[in-house]
């Protein structure tokens, strides 16, 4: 009986020595693992996703840009189309897939076929589908779905956006992206999921769902980039600014903190810069063009753009620039062509009209858009045309309603200053000359150092 007991105490010894050795050989492989391949948790967690990956939010790289160039556009009231959401998350992602989907409507070689193709692979875009449309706009609702497709879903709760149908694809991802905070409707408390989707609302809903914000204080000092369409002022600014510099960053008691940025490419030269047909005045220390001023006697819009006061007259004035000088021409040669064009334009035709007063200064905006409008006017007309067009590629050119000839007849001509002494422009005075044969006639930057054509400005 003892002999039984005692061997009854040494298998059940063995058994525990058995157990404790499973548990221990059981358990190394799972540190292994995680020793040797650290990153094994986050695969874990991405799995959870409905795309199987995550999106890159350790580093803060951009994933929607400009135009480029000197002077580049933003286009933040533009529609986002769908090759253009799935380039931004395929910007987004730690590594490119398999390539696995196809369309018939996307070329090889077009410029969104890999981000296409990798959407259409997780299953994000055009699962399974044929042709994937990549010109249409992508709506509010499927764009949160793509988004949302690459977080881990939930719901937490949340009530439902009011005009989200219940049944839409997309709701589960809007209920998802809501819960998590970042998908957060209009002042009317709905989300309007069918609604297209502009890129600078696209920048700030992405970087919500990335928990990115930029770092207004660094942007507003720093000036790392700029974009005419997109002033400091706007309510996306810093959100545009976050989405297409790439910077370095640190968390600062949970806000982000801007460290350093990548400088750009390309920099404009100070001062009156001709983009597009329009004039704005780049300011080198601000890293920015200059808004709602004005620079010499020139004003600058909120657009920063010099403008005449009337939007008629601002959309005349550019297309005649646009049409009448050429991409690489000089400021001054520029100034030749526009006077030319308004000295000899068959289309204007000479008209009296009443004279104005010595010194006046409010005729300017009628007589140019009569002159535009009709082809008639007098050398008030034809004087406040050229003003107009002298300003609009940057010369803070001087009108004036004077007096000229022996018999000191009311009239009106331009003057520029060049090398400090100011030079007359007279258009309409010299095409009458020409019109009767007197083509040696040149008031073209013209210096009447003798008076003797007997200018008369008006005192002041």
């Amino acid at each position: 009986m003892a002999r039984f007991i005692e061997r009854g105490a040494e298998v059940k010894t063995r058994w525990i020595a058995f157990l404790m050795a499973l548990a221990l050989l059981l358990s190394v492989p799972v540190s292994a693992a995680e020793a040797e391949n650290p990153e094994a948790p986050e695969e874990a967690a991405a799995a959870e996703t409905p795309a199987g990956v995550n999106l890159v939010t350790d580093e803060h790289i951009p994933y929607i840009y400009g135009s480029g160039g000197a002077f580049p556009s933003f286009h933040p009231w533009r529609n986002v189309t769908r090759a253009e959401a799935a380039q931004m998350l395929f910007r987004l992602l730690p590594e490119a897939p398999e390539l696995t989907a196809e369309y018939a409507d996307v070329p090889e070689a077009a410029w969104y076929a890999e981000a296409v193709r990798a959407m259409g692979s997780l299953g994000v875009m055009g699962a399974g589908a044929e042709t994937f449309a990549p010109g249409d706009e992508i709506t509010r609702g499927e764009f949160v779905r793509c988004i949302a497709s690459f977080f881990p879903l939930e719901t937490d709760g949340t009530e439902q956006f009011p005009d989200v149908d219940p049944a839409s694809p997309d709701a589960p991802y809007i209920l998802s992206a809501k819960a998590a905070g970042w998908a957060r409707g209009n002042s009317d408390g709905l989300f309007h999921p069918d609604d297209p989707i502009t890129r600078a609302q696209a920048a700030v809903l992405l970087n919500r769902a990335l928990g990115r914000s930029g770092d207004a204080a660094y942007i507003l000092t720093a000036h790392p980039a700029f974009y005419l369409d997109v002033p400091p002022d706007s309510w996306f600014y810093a959100d545009v600014m976050e989405a297409s510099i790439a910077h370095s960053f640190e968390d600062a008691d949970g806000q982000e903190r801007w460290t350093a940025h990548t400088a750009r490419a390309e920099v404009p030269a100070e001062g009156f810069q001709l983009v597009d047909g329009w004039l704005y005045y780049y300011d080198a220390d601000r890293n920015d063009i200059l808004r709602n001023t004005q620079v010499g006697g020139l004003p600058l819009n909120a657009a920063g753009r010099f403008t005449s006061g009337s939007a008629k007259l601002d959309g005349l004035l550019r297309t005649i620039v646009l049409r009448e000088t050429k991409e690489g021409m000089t400021r001054e040669e520029r100034l030749r062509a526009l006077y030319l064009y308004v000295r000899d334009t068959k289309e204007f035709k000479y008209r009296k009209r009443p004279t104005y007063a010595m010194g006046a200064s409010d005729f300017m905006l009628d007589d140019a858009l009569l002159l535009l409008e009709t082809g008639r006017g007098n050398c008030y007309c034809y004087a406040s045309v050229f003003w107009y067009l002298s300003r609009w590629i940057g010369y803070d050119s001087v009108i004036y309603s004077g007096l000229v000839g022996q018999n000191a007849s009311p009239h009106a001509w331009v003057e520029i200053a060049f090398d400090g002494a100011y030079r007359i422009f007279d258009p309409e005075l010299e095409m009458s000359y020409h019109q009767k044969g007197r083509t040696d006639v040149n008031l073209y930057k013209f210096l009447d150092a003798k008076n003797s054509w007997r200018y008369i400005r008006p005192e002041g």
